[in-house]
């Protein structure tokens, strides 16, 4: 096995593994901010080995659509995070797979089958939570797109390694109006994606409020436990994207050497303690937005993207 192949199967076990520190973080830190004691940052661990070992009560309104979802959807991430740069700056083996817009279709493809599973359940709350939830995604996915092209007015590519070299290797490029307006507008699609305020609440209980949580209520056992480790590990590659890619493109390893997968390593944690403070400052600073609002916060991520295509063919000409 070569030393890229190594990194290779290292980048996909970071994702992993550390996903659900990520979220357990976050938590801990939101419960401090509100003056709470909070859960242990290894509570997501310890979720998912009790969750994986017991069974599952399964509708008897269910298919095999409902079964096979959550299997669906955790490949899904799995396959992201061999594709886009997380801890190395120069392409692994599989990233040819797919650039930005591939990745995208390929996290859309998990969301959609969770929510084809969710509406397979017949549950009411299913249907209300996979109809909210392809609403949100039919307003942040144009938006995703627009981001999209400003990363290639940058970098003449929509491929996320490209983008990496030409903001790490021109101070000129990172301080371009194309580049800050796309990286605001992709902030606000990681909060819309991930269920974080001001679109939805993660650690609501409400069940007639929730968006994310009320598309898995029927899930439980093995199959919640891949839809929960899915979900932390989408935060966690959205996370990285935006970190690696649009606000600190330094610091990643070489894929020389796994000694350089492991320096990446240490500069993704200090990123990721960055991007979370970001994150735990919105989820206790702003309120949740009543559900047609949303398309006003989403609204603005597609206007800032737009803008700053625009500025691109001006400063071009």
């Amino acid at each position: 096995m070569s030393t890229q192949d190594g990194l290779q199967i290292l980048q996909s076990a970071v994702v992993l593994l550390v996903a659900p520190l990520y979220a357990g973080v976050l938590a801990r830190a939101e419960a401090i901010v509100q003056s709470k004691r909070g859960p242990s940052v290894l509570q997501p661990y310890r979720d998912l080995a009790k969750l994986l070992r017991k069974g599952s009560a399964i509708s008897d309104q269910a298919s095999w659509i409902f079964r096979g979802a959550p299997f669906v959807a955790f490949a899904c991430y799995l396959t992201v995070s061999a594709i886009v740069p997380v801890i190395t700056d120069e392409p692994l083996p599989l990233a040819f797979l797919a650039d930005l817009i591939g990745g995208a279709f390929v996290l859309a493809l998990a969301s959609f089958s969770i929510s084809l599973a969710a509406l397979d359940c017949a549950s009411p709350l299913g249907g209300l939570g996979s109809s909210r939830t392809t609403w949100i995604g039919s307003l942040a996915e144009p938006a995703l797109i627009l981001v999209f092209f400003t990363v290639g007015a940058l970098s003449q590519s929509d491929n996320p390694y490209l983008e990496n070299h030409a903001l790490a290797h021109s101070g000129a490029a990172y301080v371009l109006p194309t580049h800050v307006l796309g990286a605001v507008a992709f902030f606000i699609i990681v909060l819309a994606e991930n269920g974080r305020i001001p679109v939805d609440n993660p650690s609501g209980t409400i069940e007639i409020s929730m968006i994310e949580e009320s598309r898995v209520l029927e899930y439980s056992g093995r199959e919640y436990a891949l839809v929960k480790w899915g979900s932390w590990m989408k935060l966690f590659l959205l996370s990285s994207i935006f970190m690696n890619v649009f606000v600190i493109p330094w610091g990643l390893g070489n894929a020389d050497s796994l000694l350089g997968g492991l320096q990446g390593i240490a500069a993704l944690l200090g990123k990721l303690a960055v991007c979370g403070v970001g994150i735990v400052i919105i989820d206790s600073s702003f309120a949740k937005l009543r559900f047609f609002r949303i398309a006003e916060f989403l609204g603005a991520s597609f206007l800032l993207a737009l803008i700053g295509i625009a500025t691109s063919y001006v400063i071009g000409k």
